[in-house]
């Protein structure tokens, strides 16, 4: 396992924030954020129309916020509403260059790309230190290939495109490190192809199939009929995005933490925005802690997670089709029963930080014993007053931070670096949490 301390990483605050230790069961009501995925997506599609989107349930987050100003710098007028907020498009297609920053959101890098790639004239994209550390080469290959010039260092940010992409009737793209190239050219695909459909054929392994299966719904439901052809094959029918009504569901992955503190503490749980017809990918992550013991109760727009006594053994789960899920579970390991061995961990190492090497080295300096490969990590069960105080390093990364608050929730011991590096997808997460130390 390789030292992932000699990435970028932030200095220690002079006051890292202690989690609060969480002392007795706690059965509680948790409105989750809205899905950034659906958001984002949607936010995108918008800005596409000919006319006005309203869009209720936009999270309040940084990533969010990030996409609202860049699509403003783009041409699309944005206006905040009390219950939504409306998107007019389209975006300005002209030779005008625009300068866009990303701040810390890889997934709105991506789409932003998807939309760059349709302007006539130059787009800069930009972002925080950590951003510039994930490669877009993938994408910029193919839509270097499709016409564009770009300009960029080894595929990672500050990347310029200028358009507009003149597409082949079949485009091929890398699909084994991330799903959100193949996102950002499928809802780009509505204004960049004419009379015929657009072919996309994914190469490489597929990870986080889920996450484009949102995104074809996503394009339904605002008019563009997109589908799979095959297991590799997606397709694009010509038509134009519909202006209209739409509200965002909760976020799956931000459900993950407090699943997995009812699961922990032998507690119940409630999520009041998120139900049976999510078709978000990390709604699964609920069978998994059915698998370690906990009684899951779904609905149609909500669902309850009651904890076990005790959790069951659960010795190995593959994780490929929900990797934002994955550091989740990694942080949760160490507090279980027996060994698990957690796989598909591949596209962990192309995400804000290193998601499994980063953690592997935080728990190990606790006092955990584990094992990794390139895409797996092998946990073992510690005694819990075995592990050392230690402050997090959170590497810039929202989810080291919220998954880590579950080994927190059972020390009393842990601190995190950066308590403010929530708020790229959920600001409200430690309000949140302390409810359930106050709950019982």
């Amino acid at each position: 396992m390789h030292n992932p301390t000699s990435s970028a990483k932030p200095s220690t605050p002079a006051s890292p924030f202690l989690v609060p230790k969480i002392n007795s069961a706690f059965d509680i009501e948790i409105t989750l954020p809205g899905s950034k995925s659906y958001a984002l997506r949607q936010l995108a599609i918008a800005a596409l129309c000919d006319g006005t989107t309203q869009i209720k349930g936009i999270p309040e987050c940084d990533d969010s916020a990030a996409m609202l100003e860049c699509l403003q710098r783009l041409g699309a007028q944005v206006t905040k509403h009390a219950e939504h907020i409306a998107i007019t498009g389209p975006i300005d297609l002209s030779t005008r260059s625009v300068t866009l920053d990303a701040r810390m959101s890889g997934a709105s890098t991506r789409l932003l790309l998807g939309l760059a790639a349709l302007r006539e004239g130059d787009t800069q994209i930009d972002g925080h230190v950590s951003l510039r550390a994930r490669t877009n080469q993938p994408l910029l290959d193919l839509l270097a290939a499709q016409g564009c010039v770009i300009e960029s260092v080894d595929g990672c940010l500050p990347v310029t495109v200028r358009g507009s992409m003149r597409p082949q009737a079949v485009l091929q793209i890398d699909g084994s490190l991330s799903s959100q190239y193949i996102t950002a050219l499928l809802i780009a695909a509505p204004r960049y192809i004419t009379d015929q459909p657009q072919i996309i054929e994914i190469t490489g392994d597929l990870v986080s199939k889920p996450y484009i299966d949102i995104t074809l719904n996503e394009m339904r439901k605002r008019g563009v009929s997109a589908q799979w052809q095959s297991e590799r094959r997606l397709q694009v029918e010509p038509g134009a995005y519909q202006a209209g009504t739409v509200s965002v569901e909760g976020d799956a992955t931000a459900a993950t933490y407090f699943a997995a503190l009812a699961t922990l503490h032998s507690s119940r749980v409630t999520l009041t925005n998120l139900g049976v017809e999510s078709r978000q990918g990390d709604f699964e992550f609920l069978q998994v802690m059915e698998k370690l013991g906990a009684s899951v109760q779904r609905a149609a727009t909500t669902t309850q997670i009651i904890g076990p006594a005790r959790t069951s053994e659960l010795a190995r789960v593959d994780m490929q089709a929900m990797p934002d899920a994955a550091l989740t579970l990694i942080a949760m390991a160490p507090l279980l029963t027996a060994s698990i061995h957690i796989t598909g961990l591949s596209s962990l190492h192309h995400k804000e930080c290193d998601r499994l090497e980063c953690p592997a080295h935080e728990l190990t300096v606790m006092g955990a014993h584990l094992t990794t490969g390139h895409d797996s990590i092998r946990i073992n069960p510690v005694a819990i007053h075995t592990l050392q105080p230690h402050v997090l390093t959170t590497y810039h990364d929202h989810r080291m931070a919220m998954a880590f608050s579950l080994i927190g929730s059972v020390t009393g011991t842990l601190s995190i670096d950066d308590k403010q590096v929530v708020n790229k997808t959920y600001p409200a997460f430690w309000k949140d949490y302390n409810r359930l130390t106050l709950s019982a």
